[in-house]
């Protein structure tokens, strides 16, 4: 076939072939003047009609259909050509409305390119780059060609583009084209040069997969560093002629394509290369490159993503802000008074200096866990105040530091209260250690008399420590059977629990347990070639299979052993000063100091360390979006107006709102005006529901309050559907949705599933939802099939690993034979051969005879052979000089440490070398899982992810380039976590909670606003709350908010409850004024008032605070025994909620017995947590009540893990009775609000009302409760088949006596009458359901 121009040649094969979906090729030919651009693709004007460029017309082997999608847009979702490109950028076949995607488990990526002749075509682009220095490059040629590879290929073409540049012989292209920029003085040079070669050298660089690419990091790492060049001078020479030419050929082109191609990547460019070296800070040369890049970015342009790149350049480089703000406020008056307060700052900046050595002004220097230092300090904490004004940082810098510091203080000060006291206790020898009155009160174990066994490696785990400690004593003479049974109910020392070796010499070492289970030796993957290699791989093989069956003989127990128990740990910081000091004191090296080993159930290490790295590297970073809002650094009044989101600033751009409109063809725009008529017509959203939608699609910050029952997840998901159905045209990316619970995340995902959205992920193992169990992202991962190079590349970088645990292993078996006789023979050896020869060498004495050691345990024997007890205090290079025989034995002692010392020092900075290369290939290893995880999610529509899942997948949910984050409880995530999920990309967020309702859950209540001494902290305040209500901190306007009215839950006699106390404005809803009445109650809401004091503490639990109360135990069973019996209500419709763990507890015994209990996972995990402080669990009471035979499924749970949930009728155990009036938990508004907005047709409170009228919230409830007639000291109880009979009761005996079965008054009084006050024992049929059978009790009266 001939060429249709002169150097495209369209020929199967051929660079001049396209390939569009379903693998149809297409006509392609140069038609575009300028050199380098993605060809475009021929085609014809209409069916009929041929526009002469294509000889062939309709007898042309290739496509000429204009209505045919783009084979790069399809692909990679990005076309070089944007506009210009003749092929349609859609994703729906032409004339269809919708595409249904592919299931993301299915998406494979395979090692093919696009371009079938890519390899070819890559050879011919190596090739320009000349061998030898004869001859210029064609720099032009080159990077066109380069940018034509990039964008036509898949992620095996593109990493190997990269690579090729980053090396050497890239560079040097690099290089000549730096150089070439020099020398470019005219402007119509430099305006060639820039569109010729600057521009796609440019576009390579910041093309989206290659940018946000985790393998090309470190090559595009090397191409940045050497851009920039010594002092930074070379960038700054190559983004000034790229400003320079910017001015002249952006601001007078009319065509915004090529505006947008030209401006985009060359900002971009400078803030990777500016974030990349920090002291481009310190180069006032880029400051005016910037402010000519942002005098060529209009305010009202089509530029968002450059503007939004440009402020944060500004932002590194302290210029102003390029985006105006949006906040129509007035400063507030210079001269207004305030009264400076001194604090004491952090690290230097403190007036008596730094407090310990991890007392710094930069969070980033400080360590995440405490320090031996940190622990024994007396000085307190530098907490910051919420009113920064007296602090040492202001603005961003102020607000991440403080997170983190109260983040780290509420994760990390139990744990270092309680290392002070166990080193306190061994360092006095006393049998418990004092507690200080005002320290955090973690909950500890301390497993007495450790001892440090030895050091293990394994090929997975890395580098372990097995110890034991003392058995329990009250298990030590049990069976194996029986201590194995209580170790595994104890719950202790689980595999990732923190613990922290404490000594008596004041060294601290945390550490995670870990399972003992080695790692089985891995098969060899490649057949041997010859004998030799057969026979080599066979020994190595046997070798690998011996030492795995060793490990698994000598794998450390529990409870093998009755007088020891035996653990796998790992150490946090590998620091070699750690190695050293573990290895000077393992078993063999005699060593006397005492140790303890501190176990800390419940806190897991991953719960709180992603989120406090995460604080770190965005204090260097600073990239945090919306800084003008969460963190602005002039003092304003009044309500702020949030900006649109910038992907919505585009021209022409517009919301259509059809997915929830009805289908119709409803445009939202942000700046036009909007007919609300329309959309009411045509939604089943309420009037606030809409208004609510409307606000999160305009505001780039947007806040939604969802008071209880008022459909926050509902609306959350109308505006998911409208974000997804408008995604191609924001290019939003797949939009992270988070929430706080697991539970709450599987229901919004599955809301999603249900309602036909494709493409979600979940991220995260703890999902109990069947619907989702497909697409979770660890199996998704696994399909992703890693390019060619990429697996060569693995494969070496795990050679690498096995050399370098060859290596830790060596030096292991070293640092464990350490103290033994072979070892310091060894080392003295090599170190002191004059010691070597007096302890294991002949000596020849003075009558001529040789003294010959055949003896062994030469160097104990030594130790413990001295004469003299008398002590010198010689310097140690004096003892060095002295014979062995004539030191005392102090002086042995101590020239003995000194060798384990000097010994253990060398062998641990060797180990240190070995794991430095060992950790740097673990962590690239990981790179290429992380790589499969982005690739899968770059799939996704939806990623969904609780606030912990988030912090721990940062590094892969950072390259995802994702415009949108919706984060749903907002109120109930602490403001930290917020922050951590607002990723650097993120351009709109919605935040969905209801700030009065539960707040964050915070360890240490001296941190909490509630605490008078914490007010001023307040970490318990979320990031929604405090925008929303800012009357915490001095320094932040509201932001407008949204708020839900109509609630669909509770009938509006409950609901007048919260809606009298809190929500003034809340309406109910037509249907929930149609529930029927409670069966078997007089009234559906009720309070059961009593004065039964609360129990007193429980002396078998250890440190605890949780209250109980046994009248209400036995008064909420029979209660819920009367409700279930009437045979009306199904499994899981009616809920007893408590406030306390303990109660919970209780009732789960006394419940036990008759039902089926259901709890939450985070009220299991409490219970177990309570439990596992006692030596023993008692098992529950045995029950003489039969149970039930209805679903047998009842829920308990605590208040705080039932936010967000419901039932028809909720039963409340208030707990709290006492004298002072003391109502602990349920003093708050926000627990009440919770506790009494979960039921839907019923709810009764069984409580102390006179403790509760202590609190101004209670007091107002227990009046409007009174004035209706709904609180006294006994409960009406009746029948479905005798309403008008009622039984009063007021004990729980009275249940069983008088409404054994639920049974009407009539009935009871017969029953009564013949067997007197004794039928409370006998089970009797429901008169309800079947003739009533009257027994009677022999001789019941005469009793």
């Amino acid at each position: 076939m001939v060429a249709h121009g002169s150097t495209m040649m369209c020929k199967l094969g051929r660079p001049g072939i396209g390939f569009g979906a379903g693998g149809l090729r297409f006509c392609r030919a140069q038609s575009l003047g300028e050199y380098g651009q993605v060809p475009s693709m021929m085609v014809t004007r209409s069916s009929g009609d041929q526009d002469g460029k294509c000889k062939f017309g309709r007898k042309c082997k290739f496509s000429h259909d204009p209505t045919t999608a783009c084979s790069l847009f399809l692909s990679r979702k990005h076309c070089p050509k944007g506009a210009d490109c003749f092929f349609a950028h859609s994703r729906q076949p032409p004339g269809s409305f919708t595409k249904t995607p592919r299931p993301l488990q299915q998406t494979r990526l395979t090692p093919a390119t696009l371009d079938p002749d890519y390899e070819a075509r890559f050879r011919k682009w190596t090739f320009l780059i000349p061998r030898n220095n004869h001859h210029s490059p064609n720099i032009t040629t080159f990077f066109n060609i380069g940018w034509d590879l990039l964008a036509s290929s898949d992620a095996s073409g593109q990493q190997r583009l990269i690579k090729k540049l980053a090396s050497e012989e890239g560079l040097n292209m690099i290089k000549t084209l730096v150089e070439a920029v020099g020398d470019a003085q005219e402007d119509d040079e430099a305006l060639s040069l820039f569109t010729g070669s600057v521009v796609p050298f440019l576009q390579i660089l910041t093309y989206p997969n290659v940018a946000s690419s985790l393998i090309l990091e470190h090559p595009l790492d090397t191409i940045y560093n050497f851009l920039y060049g010594p002092g930074g001078r070379r960038g700054a020479m190559v983004f000034r002629f790229t400003a320079r030419a910017l001015s002249l050929a952006v601001l007078t082109s009319d065509n915004d394509i090529k505006r947008i191609s030209a401006l985009n990547p060359c900002v971009a460019a400078l803030q990777r290369l500016i974030d990349l070296n920090q002291g481009a800070q310190l180069q006032q040369e880029f400051e005016p490159i910037v402010e000519t890049m942002s005098a060529c970015v209009e305010p009202d342009s089509i530029l968002p993503e450059s503007r939004r790149c440009l402020d944060k350049i500004r932002l590194r480089l302290g210029l102003g802000s390029l985006i105006p703000s949006a906040a129509k406020t007035k400063p507030s008056p210079i001269g207004k008074a305030y009264f400076a307060i001194s604090y004491d700052l952090p690290g230097e900046l403190s007036a008596n200096g730094p407090r310990h050595d991890n007392d710094h002004e930069d969070i980033d220097d400080i360590q995440i866990l405490p320090t031996a230092e940190e622990i024994n300090s007396t000085r307190l904490e530098y907490l910051p105040f919420n009113n920064t004004m007296n602090g040492h940082l202001t603005g961003l810098p102020a607000l991440l530091d403080r997170q983190f510091r109260l983040l780290r203080e509420d994760a990390i000060g139990g744990l270092r209260d309680a290392v002070r006291r166990e080193t306190k206790r061994l360092t006095k020898g006393s049998l418990a250690a004092v507690r200080s009155k005002n320290s955090n009160t973690e909950r500890t174990y301390v497993h007495e008399d450790l001892r440090l066994q030895r050091w293990e490696v394994d090929r997975r785990k890395g580098i372990q420590l097995v110890v034991d400690f003392e058995q329990p004593r009250h298990i030590a003479q049990k069976g194996e059977p029986a201590r194995k049974d209580w170790w595994e109910s104890s719950r202790r020392l689980q595999p990732t629990s923190l613990v922290c070796i404490v000594t008596s010499s004041g060294q601290t070492i945390f550490c995670l347990v870990c399972d003992p289970e080695p790692t089985a030796p891995v098969k060899r993957r490649h057949p041997p070639r010859n004998e030799h290699e057969a026979q080599a791989a066979a020994t190595e093989e046997e070798a690998a299979e011996a030492e795995f069956q060793r490990r698994k003989i000598e794998m450390p127990s529990l409870h093998k052993q009755n007088n020891r128990a035996a653990v796998m740990l790992t150490v946090v910081e590998t620091a070699w000063q750690h190695v050293a000091w573990i290895s000077r004191h393992l078993v063999k090296s005699r060593s006397l100091t005492r140790m303890s080993l501190v176990e800390f159930p419940g806190v897991l290490l991953p719960s709180f360390q992603p989120t406090l790295k995460a604080l770190q590297s965005m204090s260097k970073s600073l990239d945090l979006p919306f800084t003008e809002y969460l963190a602005p650094e002039v003092l304003q009044e009044g309500i702020v107006e949030v900006a649109p989101p910038l992907y919505t600033q585009q021209r022409s751009f517009a919301f259509d709102l059809g997915p929830i409109a009805k289908g119709s063809p409803l445009k939202l725009s942000t700046n036009q005006p909007f007919d609300r008529s329309v959309f009411n017509s045509n939604t089943t959203l309420d009037g606030a529901q809409q208004s609510a939608v409307l606000h999160a699609l305009t505001n780039g910050l947007a806040l939604i309050q969802g008071p209880p029952g008022t459909g926050k997840s509902y609306t959350g998901v109308s505006i998911i559907k409208a974000l997804l159905h408008n995604r191609e045209a924001g290019n939003i990316g797949p939009i992270i949705c988070v929430c706080y619970t697991n539970h709450a995340l599987d229901q919004l995902l599955e809301h999603l599933v249900e309602d036909g959205i494709k493409q979600v992920v979940r991220i995260g193992g703890r999902s109990k939802s069947e619907l989702l169990k497909n697409i979770n992202l660890r199996d998704l991962a696994q399909e992703i099939q890693l390019t060619r190079d990429e697996g060569q590349e693995k494969y070496q970088l795990y050679q690498q690993l096995n050399s370098s645990i060859d290596e830790i292993e060596g030096l292991l078996k070293d640092l464990n034979a350490l103290g033994s006789e072979e070892s310091s023979k060894s080392y003295l050896m090599q170190t002191w051969p004059s010691h070597h020869k007096q302890l294991f060498e002949s000596v020849e004495l003075d009558d001529g005879f040789k003294l010959v050691t055949y003896e062994k345990d030469v160097v104990g024997r030594w130790l413990q052979g001295a004469i003299s007890t008398a002590t010198r205090d010689l310097p140690a290079s004096a003892l060095h000089q002295m014979a062995l025989n004539e030191m005392s034995a102090t002086e042995r002692q101590r020239v003995y440490s000194g060798w384990i010392e000097e010994r253990a020092n060398q062998l641990a900075m060797e180990l240190d070398n070995a794991l430095e290369p060992y950790t740097e290939t673990r962590v690239e290893l990981d790179k290429y899982y992380q790589e499969q995880q982005r690739r899968a999610l770059s799939e996704a529509y939806i990623v969904g992810v609780t606030t912990s899942g988030l912090a721990k997948n940062l590094d892969v949910l950072r390259h995802l380039r994702s415009k949108v984050m919706v984060c749903e409880e907002a109120g109930e995530v602490l403001e930290a976590h917020t922050l951590t999920a607002l990723l650097p990309s993120v351009e709109h967020a919605i935040l969905i909670g209801d700030h009065q309702q539960l707040r964050p859950q915070v360890k240490d209540y001296h941190l909490c606003h509630d605490n008078p001494r914490g007010k001023h902290l307040a970490l318990d305040i979320s990031l929604f709350e405090r925008l929303v209500s800012p009357a915490h901190d001095t320094k932040l306007p509201p932001l407008p908010f949204s708020r839900l009215k109509i609630q669909r839950r509770m009938h509006p006699s409950i609901a007048e409850l919260i809606r009298r106390t809190l929500y003034v404005d809340l309406k109910d809803h037509a249907t929930v004024c149609e529930y029927p009445a409670v069966d078997g109650m007089r009234d559906r809401l009720f309070w059961l008032t009593h004065n039964n004091r609360e129990d007193g503490a429980d002396p078998t639990q250890a440190q605890s605070d949780s209250k109980s109360n046994s009248f209400e135990v036995s008064m909420v069973s029979a209660l819920a025994s009367h409700l279930v019996r009437q045979g009306t209500y199904a499994a899981e419709d009616i809920a007893i909620l408590t406030p306390y763990v303990r109660q919970l507890q209780n009732l789960r015994r006394s419940l036990g017995g008759m039902f089926e209990v259901v709890m939450s996972d985070r009220d299991i995990e409490a219970l177990e947590e309570q439990e596992t402080f006692k030596d023993a669990r008692p098992a529950p009471p045995p029950s003489t009540i039969r149970k039930t035979t209805l679903a047998n499924a009842l829920r308990i749970a605590t208040v705080d893990n039932f936010q967000g949930e419901e039932a028809k009728i909720i039963i409340l155990s208030f707990v709290r009775s006492n004298a002072e009036g003391k109502c602990g938990f349920l003093k708050t508004s926000n627990r009440i609000n919770v506790a009494l907005s979960r039921a839907r047709h019923g709810m009764y409170i069984v409580g102390d009302s006179q403790t509760a009228s202590s609190v101004p919230m209670w007091a107002e409830i227990i009046g409007l409760l009174e004035s209706q007639g709904n609180i006294g000291p006994t409960l009406s109880l009746c029948c479905p088949r005798h309403p008008e009979d009622l039984i009063e009761v007021s004990t729980p005996d009275e249940f069983a006596i008088l409404s054994p079965e639920g049974g009407s008054k009539p009935y009871i009084e017969l029953f009564v009458a013949s067997n007197g006050a004794y039928g409370a024992n006998l089970a009797v049929t429901t008169h309800a359901q079947s003739p009533a059978v009257i027994p009677v009790i022999p001789n019941a009266k005469s009793r």
